[in-house]
């Protein structure tokens, strides 16, 4: 019921000035508390939690700290023997058996580059490298996709003992075949010639392998919809499913690129001409039959392996994806 307040006005009764016990700042219309009643009010945090997670990343700084430390320690460790050679190429006329080694140079010539370089025609065997690397790369690439596919996408008798058979002589250590690649190539009439040198490798199990794992990682549509299509089981190959695979395909890649690039022993078993040789093998010229000089020995290393290096630099992404593609498939 309404009454008249001194000023003359109606009042409500039971508003929050009269409501018997009310707390104030209360609006019994609303049923809660007003904007900015009280310090406890909704939505605000207590007081003591920010200060309880800066606690908590104080006390996460030293394991961190320990981490970063062993993670460092390890690093140095790993990449120790590299450094040592980099520092020994670029300090000529230093004593490389002193201990502690010398990981980081203490001055820094370039003397053992400019000599080295004059000494080896550095252009003509790498070109050499180049030539055998280029024709490994393809090799192994087409014919890790080729064998791979039927293995994962096609179905007929005997694919599981075709698999099998294949990942079983991973086991054979591969010096053991040096003598059948020789008599084999021998009989191609492929001596003294870069197919030579390439043909034994030119297709891994382990790259059989992990081709396969990514193609069983591709969903069947694909290969479904290019039969519908009416397209020929080559061209689904070639054009649908190839492009599906490139991480592996860079994975593969990066491998073989490696492997040929430090290949050493076997072009030397068979090509006849020193002339012919690739860039590993060429760098058996720095050592003399009596003394050496390992200042040269470490500068031609060092330029042996940069390529390696700027290629893996930039394809590591790629390489991480096929892994772990190959990984899920």
């Amino acid at each position: 019921m309404m009454n008249l307040s001194e000023g003359g006005g109606p009042a409500v009764a039971g508003s929050k000035a009269d409501a018997p016990g009310g707390t104030p700042g209360a609006d019994p219309l609303r049923g809660g508390l007003t904007a900015g009643a009280g310090p406890g009010r909704r939505g605000t945090e207590p007081a003591g939690s920010g200060r309880s997670r800066g606690w908590r990343l104080v006390r996460r700084i030293p394991g961190l700290l320990v981490g970063y430390a062993l993670l460092l320690a390890l690093a140095l460790f790993m990449m120790g023997p590299f450094l040592w050679l980099l520092s020994v190429s670029l300090m000529p006329g230093t004593n490389v058996f002193k201990f502690p080694p010398a990981i980081f140079p203490t001055f820094i010539k370039l003397d053992n580059y400019t000599q080295v370089w004059s000494f080896i025609d550095f252009p003509k065997y790498i070109g050499n490298t180049l030539i055998i690397t280029g024709l490994g790369l393809v090799l192994n690439i087409l014919l890790s996709l080729s064998t791979a596919y039927p293995l994962a996408k096609m179905r007929f008798k005997g694919r599981s003992l075709v698999f099998g058979v294949l990942v079983a002589t991973m086991i054979i250590p591969s010096a053991t075949a040096l003598v059948v690649h020789y008599l084999t190539i021998t009989w191609f009439g492929l001596l003294g010639s870069f197919f030579g040198v390439v043909l034994p490798s030119a297709v891994s199990v382990f790259n059989i392998f992990l081709m396969r794992q990514t193609f069983l990682g591709v969903p069947d549509d694909i290969r479904d919809s290019g039969k519908v299509d009416g397209a020929s089981e080559l061209r689904i190959w070639w054009r649908l499913m190839v492009p599906m695979v490139k991480p592996g395909i860079a994975v593969i890649a990066l491998l073989e690129f490696m492997s040929y690039w430090n290949s050493f022993l076997w072009p030397i078993v068979v090509l006849d001409d020193p002339a012919q040789y690739p860039l590993a093998s060429a760098l058996t010229y720095l050592n003399g039959q009596f003394a050496y000089n390992f200042g040269w020995i470490a500068a031609g290393t060092i330029l042996s392996v940069l390529p390696i290096i700027v290629v893996f630099l930039f394809t590591q992404r790629y390489y991480m994806e096929g892994i772990s593609g190959a990984v899920k498939g």
